[in-house]
């Protein structure tokens, strides 16, 4: 039956057209159902399959009601006339009926036929015509605007793959019609809008070097790798890496067979008297073992270049003397700047066929007018010709270079009164200058930071200097090797010299004397390669300030550390100055700013390694324990006031986020600790530790408070302080707990409290028996937890701490409802309520709500319940407590469970964002129960197996945790249907 004209749009908002009208389509699911259709057109469709379509892996009971009901609705719209068939319900579901110039997605892919067998046939005007008329029956994205479930999800993951695909048929047909200029800015959208795509970065690079625009090429293929490694951690392909040296060579193959766009010839230079000038080399060898730095040398090969390679280029800015190309590389000592300026020269020499010349500057002062004597002798100027005055001989020098295409490569130089009369002057020639100083006065020079190598550019330098086949047969004593270098190129050439001219040695045996970290630079030096001679030079040439500044930061335990730390080692409250001298020398980098604006830094771990030499042998032992003294203090002061300022809630305008600024810090934090704790500061370690309790028990710093405080007993312990020591313990006790390891926990929480009892520390061992209660109530010591909180409470009483008496009530009232006496537990959390209102504790308040409401659903007392926990929640988001926020909404998913199937539904969100956070955290006890209520929650809603699935999961959770109350409720519920509701009293 023929059927009036409709055009079905997919490839952009869906549509349909019939006689210059758009139909009426209806509603979201009304449009997702006809695009189901539309994806298997002239195909019959299940009823089951469109209500996947529609509704997911979760369609409601009346789904296939429903659909009957949609397509009623299009039939009307899409068979207007009785009698008409377009959209027909059969024995086997529904089928669409449409031809195939009907359909726009049909019509695209017949059009990419016919191109790809055009461009298969060498036929590039027509391919591009076929490609062209395809893309443009693109409106949007495929779709655009209907809800995506798997099904529909996968078809337009497809189809927007197929066009990306036509687009580069059609660049490809296009750049092979010469139309490269055409391409640039098509291709440019594209790779903004698929920065992961390989082969169009290929096609733009293609384009722009067929346009004569090299840097541009050589600059998107830099923007590719980073990209790439930013993403996905990995380097460009072979394809795009043989297009960028290629790129690099001028390769005249990339120019393909198109014809090129006439360009204006460049003027000759000037004819030169004989013996004027000749072209000369002067550069080192190229290394044989250059690895890496693919990216530093496409950015200033690019830099460099167009000032060879450019005809009619700008002149010079009046005035400047840096109107040539100048690309400054810098970084701190023996990072390889000298080998990678000499690499980048050689790459270019095809650009700068004229000359190459070479001076090393050695860091000193050397005077300009001598270097500039030097340079005219290599370039053939007689001696006696050599003008006497600095100013004649820049003169003469750029008189030389003038209309040639020369580079000169300034290395190590020192600052830029150095370098400024020995750049050259005219377009056509570049300076490519080293230094370990940053040289920023220097007027439009191009500053590029050259980092320490990463892992991979490490090992591969060192596989390809000692070899790779004894590397990989000792593979953990190469990476120690590795770590011990720490990604810098000079000790990694130095390392595998040693080991390329020692084959009887083992890696290991390096990789051993590199761990002692006093003896390390002794190890890193062979011939005249030598880390030590290399950094000595920069700390020589330090103000008496900036090298004690250096010194001092040698002191710390790390090499990163704050901005405040280095006033406090010099005791001063300005060390801007200072700290801007070791920046210019690369002997410290900025590696990040806090909210406050306040900068981080750090110092490469050989350069720390020179710096405590230097302090063990220029400063006396009392100002070192002195300056160390006052950066522990200043820790402290900042522990201190982030857990005040968590535990009460909030932020200070004027301080800012202490937490969020002290979470930047954890490692050096750590690290300070167990350094106090080994180096006799024992006191300070110890207030740390304790400092530190909450905000680990807070933030969830679960490693970092195993570490702390294992390095506070240590020390304890070495100190003969039982007190503190005991104090380590149970804080200790307290992480295990935390983490689920409650044997572990409980054996220490005895031993500590049995200590303070002994030495008469009644507040400290009340402290700890409030956390044991908690940790072991529903662990099946219920009893003990009681009696534990009850004495605590006593305690805590006597000696007026109010804050202590409310967690003591706390745990007290969480006993009681492990052991079933809900009523008991509400009468004791009630005036621990109140309390924590007046101290204004929001967590301790927090707490209380929580097991307040515990109770009271235990007790059938679901209307208080209900108004307490959105304040709870409310309370444990605000000092960020995840562990609270996420029990909250485990116990609001329990109160839905209370309030009857017909409620029981709402708790499937806040206990499925229970489990994910618990989830998150690698808290099992809370996902046990989130596993557990969950199972209630789907069972009552009559899903059997997904209930089951659930009780289970949680069933090995208790069983795991020894948690035998709840493990025989989960065993008997998994056996049978779960009843909406809990036994009075029972925690979770």
């Amino acid at each position: 039956m023929e059927f009036p004209r409709v055009e079905f749009k997919v490839l952009g908002p869906l549509e349909a057209v019939s006689g210059g009208r758009v139909l009426p389509l209806g509603g979201p699911k009304q449009r997702t159902l006809l695009a189901a259709l539309l994806l298997h057109v002239n195909t019959t469709v299940s009823g089951d399959r469109l209500c996947d379509a529609v509704w997911g892996a979760t369609p409601p009971a009346s789904a296939q009601a429903n659909v009957r009901s949609y397509a009623a609705a299009l039939r009307r719209v899409l068979n207007p006339d009785a009698g008409e068939d377009r959209l027909s319900l059969g024995h086997g579901g529904y089928q669409l009926r449409a031809r195939p110039d009907e359909v726009d997605l049909h019509r695209f892919e017949e059009l990419v036929e016919r191109g790809r067998s055009a461009l298969a046939g060498g036929a590039h005007p027509a391919a591009a015509g076929h490609f062209r008329e395809a893309l443009d029956l693109w409106r949007g994205g495929a779709f655009e605007g209907v809800a995506h479930h798997d099904a529909l999800h996968i078809e337009v993951a497809r189809l927007d793959e197929a066009r990306l695909a036509v687009f580069e048929d059609y660049a490809e047909a296009r750049l092979a019609l010469g139309d490269s200029r055409e391409m640039v800015g098509p291709l440019r959208e594209q790779v903004a809008r698929y920065p992961l795509r390989e082969s169009l970065w290929g096609k733009l690079m293609t384009a722009q070097y067929r346009c004569h625009r090299p840097g541009d090429a050589l600059q998107s293929y830099a923007l590719a790798r980073t990209a790439l490694r930013d993403e996905l951690g990995l380097e460009p392909g072979a394809e795009l890496r043989r297009l960028h040296r290629a790129v690099l060579g001028g390769d005249p193959a990339l120019l393909g067979t198109a014809p090129a766009p006439a360009t204006i010839p460049a003027p000759a230079p000037p004819d030169r008297p004989a013996g004027t000038w000749r072209s000369v080399c002067q550069l080192p060898s190229d290394p044989a073992d250059f690895v890496g730095r693919d990216e530093v040398l496409t950015r200033a090969a690019a830099l460099l270049r167009p000032a060879a390679t450019a005809p009619g280029a700008p002149p010079p800015v009046p005035g400047s003397p840096c109107a040539v190309p100048v690309v400054i590389l810098t970084g701190l000592p023996g990072v390889g700047k000298t080998t990678l300026a000499t690499r980048l020269a050689h790459l270019l020499r095809k650009s700068f066929p004229d000359g190459q010349l070479f001076l090393h500057l050695g860091g000193a002062r050397r005077a300009p007018g001598a270097v500039l004597a030097d340079l005219l002798l290599g370039l053939g100027v007689a001696g006696a010709s050599i003008p006497e005055s600095t100013v004649d001989r820049a003169a003469l020098f750029r008189s030389l270079l003038s209309g040639r295409k020369v580079v000169v490569l300034l290395d190590d130089a020192q600052d830029e009164a150095q370098i400024r009369p020995l750049l050259p002057g005219t377009p056509g020639c570049a300076a490519l200058v080293t230094s370990r100083a940053r040289l920023a006065g220097l007027a439009a020079a191009h500053l590029i930071d050259v980092a320490p190598f990463d892992a991979g550019e490490s090992e591969a330098l060192l596989r390809r200097i000692a070899g790779g086949r004894r590397l990989a047969a000792e593979p953990e004593a190469t990476e120690r090797v590795l770590a011990g270098c720490a990604g810098l190129p000079l000790a990694l050439r130095v390392i595998g010299a040693r080991l390329a001219s020692r084959p009887h040695w083992r890696v290991g045996r390096l990789a051993d004397r590199l761990a002692d970290e006093q003896g390390r630079l002794a190890e890193l030096t062979v011939g005249d390669l030598a880390v030590r001679t290399c950094v000595a030079t920069s700390y020589r040439s330090l103000t008496p300030d900036a090298a004690r500044a250096f010194r001092a930061i040698g002191t710390l335990p790390a090499p990163e550390f704050p901005g405040w730390a280095l006033a406090a080692l010099l005791d001063s409250g300005d060390t801007d100055d200072t700290i801007d001298v070791l920046l210019d020398a690369n002997l410290v980098q900025v590696v990040g700013v806090d909210d406050q604006g306040q900068p981080r830094y750090r110092m490469h771990d050989l350069l720390h390694v020179y710096a405590t030499e230097r302090a063990l042998a220029e400063e006396p032992r009392p100002w070192r324990r002195a300056a160390l003294a006052r950066v522990l203090t200043g820790w402290l002061c900042r522990v201190r006031a982030a857990g005040d300022q968590l535990v009460r809630g909030g932020t200070d305008d004027r301080a800012g986020d202490l937490v969020g600024r002290l979470e930047g810090e954890r490692t050096s934090l750590v690290t300070a600790v167990e350094f106090a704790a080994g180096s006799g500061y024992g006191t300070h370690a110890a207030d740390l530790a304790a400092a530190l309790e909450d905000i680990c028990h807070l933030r969830n710093w679960w490693d970092e408070w195993d570490r702390v405080a294992r390095a506070a007993l240590d020390c304890a312990r070495a100190d003969g302080d039982l007190v503190a020591a005991a104090v380590a313990q149970g804080s200790l006790a307290r992480a295990l707990a935390a983490r689920g390891r409650v044997d572990d926990a409980l054996t220490r929480f005895t031993t500590a409290i049995d200590q303070l009892d002994e030495l008469g520390e009644a507040h400290h061992a009340a402290r700890l028996r409030i956390h044991r209660s908690f940790a072991i109530a529903d662990r099946g010591m219920a009893g003990l937890a009681h009696d534990d909180a009850a004495a605590a409470a006593a305690v805590m009483g006597r000696l007026g701490d109010e804050h202590g008496r409310v967690l003591a009530l706390r745990s007290l009232g969480f006993a009681l409802l492990c052991q079933q006496r809900a009523a008991e537990a509400i009468t004791t959390l009630e005036p621990a309520l109140e309390t924590a209102e007046r101290l204004g504790r929001p967590l301790a308040l927090a707490d209380v709500l929580q097991a307040l409401a515990v109770a009271e659903i235990g007790h059938g007392r679901l209307g208080r319940a209900a108004r307490r926990l959105p304040r709870a929640l409310t309370l444990f988001r605000t000092v960020r407590h995840r562990p609270g926020e996420a029990y909250a909404l485990l116990t609001l998913g329990r109160l839905y469970n209370e309030l009857g199937p017909d409620r029981a539904s709402r708790a499937l969100g806040p206990l499925g964002e229970a489990a994910e956070i618990f989830a998150e955290l690698g808290e099992h006890r809370g996902a046990a129960f989130a596993s557990y209520w969950l199972g209630r929650t789907h069972t009552a809603l009559g899903d059997a197996d997904r209930g089951r699935r659930h009780l289970t999961e949680a069933l090995a959770g208790f069983r795991s945790l020894r948690m035998p109350f709840w493990a025989d409720r989960a065993e008997r519920e998994t056996g049978g249907s779960a009843r909406v509701g809990t036994p009075p009293g029972r925690p979770s």
